[in-house]
């Protein structure tokens, strides 16, 4: 399975490399060339490379990615394996969002202010492809934050051509794109273009609107709580995950829900989302709070130095 299945892992700094979880193929990324789009910039390096031609499945999952889902390599290949045929395979790194707000475009407006949504339509019109639908109400069963999704070479195919490849050409043109080339706000060390949340915000919306044969990873209440909050947002997560299962079983969302359900979660919103999710080290927002293998020391097998990690380009 691995074989037909390559998932990267990128190192963007020399602290990170004892941090990857080696079931992952180690992805040198300390070249960074463009630390302000982020995961667009990778994503359009494996294309430009054609990195997916060389598996039956791709993907690129960042060093935070077991801190964000508690999910191992061998796990993520084990549920790859026990569900196979689809295009892409997707997991949420923010899995509890569904129960703080209606979609991704609610949670970004907060976050960004309401010219987000704007910002995305013209951004959707520009590059030609399908406005996202605002009205959608995302669950666990449909929604992906984090870009954590491993794919078919078709699939990187058609995302690089319609996605990847425009936005990559409008941030060439930059004065087409200067709101997009601002800066948002997010708790990394180096600044982060409003543009990569934008980027962040159309896969689900993509697979939606061109009928993708996709599977989104299986949360549920459990697995949610097991990882790791602060305890103002736990506690909203134990009240909220049963209520909201509830109206979502339900099929219909009304009005008034989604405000009790915007509401809600604006009495306990914390800043940063990094505060509220503790999946960053407390003395550098870029390295993950937990990792596999993280109390191991380097003598008894996790990696000790740059030179023990084999990489891609």
């Amino acid at each position: 399975m691995e074989e037909a299945v390559g998932i990267y892992q990128p190192f963007y700094k020399p602290a990170l490399i004892e941090r990857l979880d080696r079931g992952f193929i180690p992805l040198n990324w300390l070249s960074n060339p463009a630390p302000a789009q982020r995961e667009l910039a990778l994503h359009h390096h494996v294309a430009t490379r054609k990195i997916y031609s060389q598996h039956r499945l791709t993907g690129v999952l960042s060093p935070k990615f077991f801190a964000k889902t508690g999910l191992s390599s061998q796990q993520v290949y084990g549920w790859i394996a026990d569900n196979p045929g689809h295009d892409i395979y997707l997991i949420s790194g923010e899995a509890w969002f569904p129960y703080a707000n209606y979609n991704a475009i609610e949670r970004f407006n907060n976050n960004y202010g309401p010219a987000f949504e704007s910002r995305l339509h013209f951004l959707c019109d520009g590059i030609g492809i399908e406005l996202p639908d605002v009205s959608l109400r995302q669950t666990v069963a449909n929604s992906c934050y984090c870009n954590y999704w491993v794919a078919s070479a078709a699939f990187w195919e058609h995302w690089s051509r319609n996605v990847v490849a425009p936005l990559v050409e409008m941030i060439r043109r930059h004065q087409e794109a200067d709101e997009f080339l601002a800066y948002g706000k997010y708790p990394a060390a180096t600044p982060t273009y409003k543009l990569t949340f934008i980027y962040e915000a159309l896969v689900s919306h993509y697979i939606l609107h061109n009928r993708i044969d996709s599977l989104y990873y299986p949360w549920n209440a459990q697995s949610i709580l097991s990882l790791s909050y602060d305890p103002t947002i736990r506690a909203h997560l134990e009240e909220m995950i049963p209520l909201v299962d509830r109206i979502d079983k339900g099929g219909r969302w009304s009005d008034q829900q989604r405000a009790w359900l915007r509401d809600r979660y604006a009495a306990v919103r914390l800043v940063w989302s990094a505060k509220e999710r503790l999946s960053a080290d407390p003395a550098d927002f870029d390295l993950p709070s937990r990792y596999p293998n993280m109390s191991r020391s380097p003598a008894t097998g996790a990696f000790s130095s740059f030179e023990n990690v084999s990489t891609a380009v």
